[in-house]
């Protein structure tokens, strides 16, 4: 009943946000909730997603620091950051510093657009609980250029190991 009411609720946005009004740009940001921020979990790397007539065309992902090293100028960091973490600037890795998601949001659109002169149309959020429960839906998934087989129970092990090996 819930889903039925969600689906209702915001049909008439539908053809909007898939782009049949026009191709639309989203920013999805990697966030690993092992590594715990404000607004979930430190941002690692995000996506850029096209969507144009309903369907999505390839996602691209960045490493943020890529990102984060074409920034050209400072950005205070809120008290949290400094205090905390003893950051002297703000990245888009840090854009999530807050419990709500919608300044999450617009913090990283802000820093995508100054970093990489990027400008998207929404921000969607992926956390690690989010890729192991959609794994175990299906599953496991194969990643051939790696030879590994990821499954529920495997996946934060070789998401670690690989992020480590870079």
């Amino acid at each position: 009943d819930g889903m039925l009411s969600l689906v209702e609720g915001t049909i008439d946005t539908w053809p909007n946000l898939l782009g049949f009004s026009g191709g639309k740009t989203y920013l999805i940001l990697f966030q690993n909730n092992m590594e715990l921020r404000p607004g979930g979990g430190f941002i690692g790397s995000y996506g850029i997603l096209p969507v144009k007539n309903g369907s999505m065309e390839p996602l691209q992902i960045n490493d943020v620091y890529d990102a984060d090293g074409k920034l050209n100028e400072h950005v205070e960091p809120p008290y949290g950051l400094r205090r905390y973490f003893g950051a002297a600037h703000w990245f888009l890795r840090d854009s999530n510093f807050d419990p709500d998601f919608t300044q999450n949001a617009a913090q990283a659109q802000f820093f995508l657009q100054k970093e990489t002169g990027q400008k998207v149309y929404g921000v969607v959020a992926i956390d690690t609980s989010f890729l192991k429960n959609l794994i175990a839906v299906v599953g496991y998934v194969d990643v051939p250029d790696y030879r590994e087989r990821v499954t529920p129970d495997n996946f934060y092990l070789l998401t670690q190991v690989h992020a480590e090996k870079n």
